[in-house]
C-alpha cells in the first residue's frame, strides 16, 4: 500500500486508539493504493521486475516501472547485453543506447530493480523513499472512498434506490497529485 494505517489515521487526524474505522480505512487504503497505481500505470514498490518488451526502434527504451536501480538481465532478441551497451535513466524509467534498439515484436527481455520504499509502521522499517505527494493522493482518495456509499438517488415511496456508475474517474484533487 502507498501509505500505513496509522499513518492515514494521523493525516485524517483519527487517534491511533480509535480502532472503530480500522478496517474500513484499510479496505480504502488498499483500494486506493491499487487505482493510482492502475492509473499511472506502474507499480512503486522497490522490487526486482521482469518485462518483455517489443523494441522500438529509437534510442530510448521505456520500462514499465521507475526509478529505475539496477538491470540485472538484458537480451536483445536473445542475445546478452547486458555489458555497457546502454545507460540507466533512473527517474523517468527510460534506458538509452546510443546505437538504438531494434524494432520488432517482443525482442527485448529486461530483469531490473525499480521503485520506492514504501511507508512502513515497523520500527526497524527502513525510511520510505516514496514522493509524499502519492501517499497523500492515496490518503485523499480513501477517504473520499469511505465517504461515498455508491448510492446516488433513493425513494422511499415505492422503493428506488439508484447507485453511482461504477466508470468513475478520480476525484480532481487526487488527479493533480498523481500526474508526472
Amino acid at each position: 500500500m502507498l501509505t500505513t494505517l496509522q499513518r492515514a489515521k494521523s493525516y485524517l487526524s483519527i487517534p491511533l486508539d480509535d480502532t472503530s474505522q480500522d478496517f474500513t480505512l484499510l479496505t480504502a487504503l488498499g483500494a486506493a493504493s491499487e487505482w493510482i497505481e492502475r492509473e499511472c500505470n506502474r507499480s512503486f514498490e522497490y522490487k526486482t521486475y521482469r518485462q518483455t518488451l517489443d523494441g522500438p526502434g529509437t534510442k530510448f527504451l521505456r520500462l514499465r516501472n521507475f526509478p529505475i536501480h539496477s538491470v540485472s538481465l538484458l537480451h536483445v532478441d536473445g542475445v546478452d547485453k547486458l555489458e555497457g551497451s546502454f545507460t540507466i535513466e533512473s527517474e523517468n524509467g527510460m534506458l538509452f543506447r546510443r546505437s538504438g534498439w531494434p524494432h520488432g515484436a517482443r525482442l527485448i527481455e529486461v530483469e531490473y530493480l525499480a521503485g520506492y520504499i514504501l511507508p512502513s509502521d515497523a520500527e526497524d522499517a527502513p525510511a520510505p523513499t516514496l514522493p509524499q505527494k502519492y501517499e497523500w493522493a492515496c490518503v485523499l482518495l480513501a477517504q473520499t472512498l469511505m465517504r461515498e456509499q455508491g448510492v446516488t438517488s433513493e425513494r422511499v415511496g415505492d422503493i428506488s434506490v439508484t447507485y453511482k456508475d461504477e466508470g468513475r474517474s478520480l476525484p480532481g484533487a487526487v488527479k493533480a497529485l498523481i500526474q508526472l
